[in-house]
């Protein structure tokens, strides 16, 4: 009885003396990813090989299941550990995963029905204009086409929500996303720091680099540049002409507001 109570009394010593210190290593850092699959069916897209274009199935989706997708990058990325995924999470949200990078950041992922775009469009701008925790840094992204080029999802837009500027940053990869999402965002209080100039493939080493930013307190231009710098190295362009893709520098958002 006596060694028992010894026992427990050590423990509870060294649980109580561990946990201060196993607090302070949780990252109060954390973005939240919406990718919309990729689904030649129903997005207005030049069509994709129909093993990755099938946005009902997360599995082996472009965005998603695929080398550079969300899931499958981020699960081997240097540095990067998954913590968790969750099937149907509902109708809409066919997986859901979590995501550590060090002991800096956190990512919560959510992989979209490809036919329901304009929900994920629709969830993206609510949480834009959600003012960051005070105690936390925030950050939400968009992945995959820019289904405001869709005429079908432009109904979507007059329930994009509107609200004070708060500052939590946006960021959006997609095509032409600069002209497509800015104005939204900037009317949801947000401010976009990641956003595209030109035609672009959303592929999840962008958001890696962004990511691996926010974690390290990049100013807005530094994360501009890591996107640039990813999207040069993977798609095999010059510096130069990866950088010229990304964009939502604040001369053109003043200019917006």
């Amino acid at each position: 009885m006596t060694n028992t109570l010894r026992s427990i009394c050590l423990f509870c010593m060294l649980y109580f003396t561990v946990l201060p210190s196993y607090t302070a290593a949780m990252p109060n850092t954390h973005i939240y990813v919406i990718v919309s699959l990729v689904d030649n069916a129903s997005q207005g897209i030049v069509p994709v090989p129909a093993k990755i274009g099938n946005g009902d199935d997360p599995r082996s989706n472009l965005y998603w299941g695929a080398a550079y997708g969300v899931k499958t990058f981020l699960s081997k990325a240097d540095g990067w550990r998954k913590l968790g995924c969750e099937n149907n999470i509902s109708d809409t949200i066919l997986e859901r995963c979590q995501f550590a990078w060090k002991d800096k950041l956190t990512v919560t992922a959510d992989a979209y029905r490809g036919s329901r775009i304009d929900q994920a469009m629709l969830d993206f701008m609510q949480q834009a204009a959600t003012p960051p925790n005070a105690e936390n840094r925030e950050m939400v992204v968009f992945i995959g086409h820019d289904g405001l080029m869709d005429e079908q999802n432009l109904p979507i837009i007059e329930r994009f929500p509107k609200h004070a500027g708060h500052d939590k940053q946006a960021v959006v990869l997609a095509c032409l996303s600069d002209d497509f999402f800015t104005g939204h965002l900037l009317d949801a209080g947000a401010k976009p720091v990641v956003t595209t100039f030109s035609f672009m493939a959303p592929e999840a080493y962008v958001l890696e680099a962004v990511a691996r930013g926010f974690a390290n307190h990049a100013s807005e231009a530094e994360l501009r540049s890591s996107a640039g710098n990813a999207y040069a190295k993977y798609q095999r362009i010059s510096a130069k002409a990866g950088k010229s893709v990304f964009g939502a520098n604040s001369a053109l958002t003043m200019s917006r507001q």
